[in-house]
């Protein structure tokens, strides 16, 4: 049991590299359109319960796994239709 509750510690990030991050999403949200803004927030934002004068947000916050420092992703390939 203490071997599994050690393994879900997660180490937090400096508040330098935090504002940095914060910084950066601010500026990206800013200047995204309206439809790049609400697909970033459907991508962690799983449900929104409002009751009276009561939100409840339920959320997921996108993690690497274990051992993982970066991740990279391919851009999915594209075809063209038609001719020239």
């Amino acid at each position: 049991m203490e071997q599994e509750r050690s393994d879900r510690r997660v180490e937090l990030a400096d508040m330098e590299t935090v504002t940095q991050y914060l910084n950066d999403l601010s500026n990206l949200l800013s200047n995204s359109a309206l439809a790049e803004r609400k697909s970033f927030i459907r991508s962690f934002v799983k449900e929104v319960k409002v009751t009276g004068e009561e939100v409840l947000i339920t959320y997921t916050l996108p993690m690497l796994p274990k051992g993982v420092l970066e991740e990279e992703l391919s851009v999915l390939p594209t075809g063209h239709v038609g001719g020239q």
